[in-house]
């Protein structure tokens, strides 16, 4: 697949995704090689970093995806109120954005062994990170996550539940 045409096949393969897609994936699915895939999305990456793009490329340690920039994410935000984040996912990052750092078994406590998999896909999207804590893992939510419901910076995100719930009663 010439170069133009792999860059859309990404691009609309990334911009159709709510999940991370790796790079080997990405190049098995346009059958295409590996390095081609690469370079074109290092390609991608540097396009939408330009100003007048209002997404960019997010690489992940498990793939790449396309994101709404921080700075226009309050501006959409009510367009897809982040449908692609299960009850059960938002339930887990409310937890840990309000009381962070908390233990993965005070989740537990609260959400019940789906916690478990929960953090892993959370983990993986690079919404939150884990850090070994005794015999359980200590839960933080990360730039990305502020990134994500378009925060500056994640010591923002208690405020940012806070705005939340006042708007909803």
């Amino acid at each position: 697949m010439r170069t133009e045409r792999l860059k859309s096949a990404i691009e609309a393969a990334l911009y159709m995704s709510n999940d991370p897609i790796s790079a080997e994936e990405l190049a098995k699915m346009f059958k295409s090689d590996i390095n081609d895939a690469k370079e074109v999305l290092n390609e991608l990456k540097k396009e939408l970093e330009e100003a007048h793009h209002g997404v960019y490329l997010l690489e992940t340690s498990v793939g790449y995806q396309i994101r709404v920039k921080p700075e226009f994410a309050s501006h959409v935000r009510n367009l897809t109120p982040y449908q692609d984040l299960g009850r059960g996912l938002l339930r887990v990052l409310a937890l840990v954005a309000y009381k962070q750092p908390i233990t993965q078994s005070e989740v537990v406590k609260v959400i019940g062994n789906r916690t478990y998999e929960y953090v892993k896909r959370l983990e993986e999207r690079g919404l939150i990170k884990t850090v070994k804590s005794s015999r359980t893992k200590a839960l933080i939510a990360t730039k990305e996550f502020a990134n994500y419901f378009g925060l500056e910076n994640p010591e923002d995100i208690k405020k940012f539940f806070e705005q939340m719930t006042k708007e909803t009663k």
